[in-house]
């Protein structure tokens, strides 16, 4: 790039920050940024007590809405962050943004070691994503995004039984409870080279905290001391991706694209503390209180892969492989601690597909909106007693026009099934229902006075 190019790329970064909208975005920014920071029940799924938690799904509600598809799809229209080498696709005049948020629902179900069914059910709604994209030279485009990585949120309460210890004891509880998450801010350049392909890199800050806490009750002899310990996690560092898209077209209408990214394994862990205290109604003992800070926590080797095919402003359909190696890079202490559990590497399958019946027909409004289905599989990186934990789910939406440009509100779900109830697991029935709303304007046109 030469001396003239630079001078551009910094010009446009001078205008872009004179932007109201991005004030009051940095603004917004950095005000879900601290709030999440903070421990929060985002997520309420028993399978979230291992490891990192619940892995967050990558994307946008558009993405959500197509199984999760991203690495090899490419358009004008929206914020692809799957793959930052899409960001080259939008216009060279286009500012873009996206805000949205998410409902879960989880319908949990077990059998006790007496056959007894057990059933559970959680709610949560969660601002999901704020992400923002804009032009900084003709085929270099800059992202900027705050998403969740994974969640943490549980509430586990199990009764001591043996009939010995509640002659002696009395009622004992034990209670296990965790909460907080691993949110990323995520930076990405998207630059085209000649007119089929594109690089990209990503740099992502993780940040957050996990709190697990693991209690002993005597609810009903004072006798004994009531023992409550626990971790409380911090992380922080940062991560790196790479990427790459080539457009071939196949006719004056068909376009097929092949995408492939690469994320680096990071050390994300910054310090653990370690703590236990017994307590009674009269006094209380501390018992631990230390600071772990090496090997505490890992994000692995992730490759992914895609491709799609597209035909102009009408449909596309694409497919994605993801493979990620989590047991090369994870090193959780708390893994062995449970018994039956293990970190094992994880893959998915996504496909999806959307459609505009057409795109240009203003008298009928329904024409002009984009539908949008998927379907995909998960091989999850949690394995219990040698089976290996899976997902499946299948996905629709539509995203509505709103004004002009391409202004969208965005609607997504998702319903879905994880794990089993065969050897003591648990099987989980979930909705998952993602809103967002995309802007998009154009920049950097001088206005005409006729």
């Amino acid at each position: 790039m030469d001396l003239i190019g630079l001078l551009i790329i910094m010009y446009n970064i001078y205008k872009i920050i004179q932007r109201p909208v991005v004030v009051g975005f940095l603004m917004c920014f950095t005000n879900v940024a601290f709030a999440q920071s903070d421990n929060a029940i985002n997520t309420f799924t028993p399978y979230s007590f291992y490891g990192v938690g619940d892995l967050a799904k990558p994307g946008m509600a558009h993405n959500f809405a197509m199984g999760g598809i991203g690495t090899g799809v490419r358009s004008s229209q929206m914020i692809n962050f799957l793959n930052p080498a899409a960001l080259s696709a939008h216009d060279s005049l286009a500012f873009m943004f996206d805000f949205g948020a998410e409902i879960q629902n989880y319908y949990s179900s077990y059998y006790s070691n007496d056959g007894q069914g057990h059933h559970s059910a959680a709610n949560n709604f969660n601002i999901h994503h704020i992400a923002l994209a804009f032009p900084v030279h003709r085929r270099v485009v800059i992202g900027v995004g705050l998403l969740p990585y994974s969640n943490v949120g549980y509430r586990v309460r199990r009764t001591d039984n043996v009939p010995e210890n509640i002659v002696n004891m009395g009622n004992v509880y034990y209670d296990y409870r965790g909460e907080g998450g691993i949110n990323q801010v995520s930076l990405l350049v998207g630059a085209g080279l000649g007119k089929r392909l594109s690089i990209g890199g990503q740099m992502q800050y993780y940040f957050g905290s996990i709190d697990r806490y693991s209690n002993i009750i005597f609810a009903s002899n004072s006798t004994y001391s009531n023992l409550y310990s626990g971790t409380s996690l911090k992380v922080g560092n940062f991560g790196f991706t790479v990427g790459s898209q080539y457009a071939q077209p196949l006719n004056k209408d068909l376009m097929l694209t092949i995408g492939a990214t690469y994320q680096f394994a990071t050390q994300i862990g910054k310090n653990q503390l370690n703590f236990a205290y017994m307590q009674t109604s009269t006094f209380a003992d501390t018992i631990q209180w230390t600071t772990t800070t090496n090997n505490l926590l890992s994000v692995p080797m992730v490759i992914s892969g895609g491709v799609s095919l597209r035909k102009r402003d009408h449909w596309m359909a694409g497919i994605d492989y993801v493979y990620q190696r989590w047991n090369k890079t994870a090193d959780y202490e708390n893994a062995s601690a449970f018994q039956h559990f293990e970190i094992t590497p994880g893959y998915l399958v996504r496909a999806g597909f959307e459609w505009i019946p057409s795109k240009t027909d203003f008298r009928h409004y329904f024409n002009r909106c984009t539908y949008r289905f998927g379907l995909n599989y998960e091989q999850t990186y949690m394995q219990f007693n040698g089976n290996q934990l899976k997902n499946i789910g299948a996905t629709a939406g539509i995203s509505i026009p709103i004004n002009r440009w391409n202004n969208n509100l965005n609607l997504s779900a998702e319903v879905g099934k994880r794990g089993t109830t065969d050897d003591g697991l648990i099987r989980e029935i979930y909705v998952k229902i993602a809103v967002s709303f995309s802007i998009y304007d154009i920049w950097f046109v001088k206005p005409k006075i006729e």
